[in-house]
This record gives structure tokens, C-alpha cells and sequence, in this order.
């Protein structure tokens, strides 16, 4: 995902603080936009923390597409490119994000993607 795509895709969504887009594989962050100054050391913890709920997820039922977290304080949410297993996009947003504006949107902008490349 470009860095434009994902700037669009964080601004549609006045909630987010952060989104990242990341190979699960390598566990590399291939591109970010936010609204704070994150360093590089969060942003591969972010990774990490995509690729091993990833990993972990059942197999028997299909990829899993996405995994939400939400508190009080913020919530983390991790979104599979299922064109390619091996992308997700990963967002940090405020805890009273609308949830399917958030699926959706993420949604729409990993199929773009798809379609882009």
C-alpha cells in the first residue's frame, strides 16, 4: 500500500491514530501514516504483534481476516490483505471508533490495493 493510499485510508477515518501496513512474513513495516510520531521500535512491535495473531489464528476454518481489540483507553485492530496472506494492515484507533466504518473502510482499501497491484 502506498504511503498516499494509506494517508487516504487513515483520513477517512477521524478516529485513527495510527495505521500501518506490514509483511507478515518478513516482519517488516512497509509503510505508515500517523497522527503522533511513532518510533521505528513500536511500529515493529505492531508487526510482530500482527504476524503472531496471524500465526496463531485456527486453521481449519479459512485465513482469519481480521482481529479487533478494544478498552477504554484505544483500540488495536489487524486486517489480512487475503489477496496476499502475507499483508495486513494494522490500525490504533480511539475506543469509541466506529467498528463497521472501520471493517469497512479497511475492507475497501486492501481491495484497492489488490486491484492496484
Amino acid at each position: 500500500m502506498t504511503p498516499s493510499a494509506l494517508n487516504a485510508f487513515r483520513r477517512k477515518l477521524t478516529d485513527c491514530e495510527l495505521a500501518v501496513y506490514v509483511d507478515l512474513r518478513s516482519c517488516t513495516v512497509l509503510s505508515y501514516d500517523g497522527a503522533l510520531h511513532f518510533p521505528q521500535e513500536y511500529l515493529d512491535v505492531l508487526c510482530a504483534c500482527a504476524a503472531d495473531l496471524f500465526e496463531a489464528a485456527p486453521k481449519d476454518a479459512g485465513p482469519v481476516e481480521h482481529v479487533l481489540f478494544f478498552s477504554p483507553t484505544g483500540g488495536r485492530s489487524f486486517f489480512r490483505t487475503l489477496a496476499d496472506p502475507n499483508e495486513a494492515l494494522c490500525c490504533m484507533c480511539a475506543a469509541d471508533t466506529d467498528v463497521e466504518t472501520l471493517i469497512e473502510s479497511a475492507r475497501a482499501a486492501l481491495a484497492s490495493e489488490a486491484t492496484a497491484q
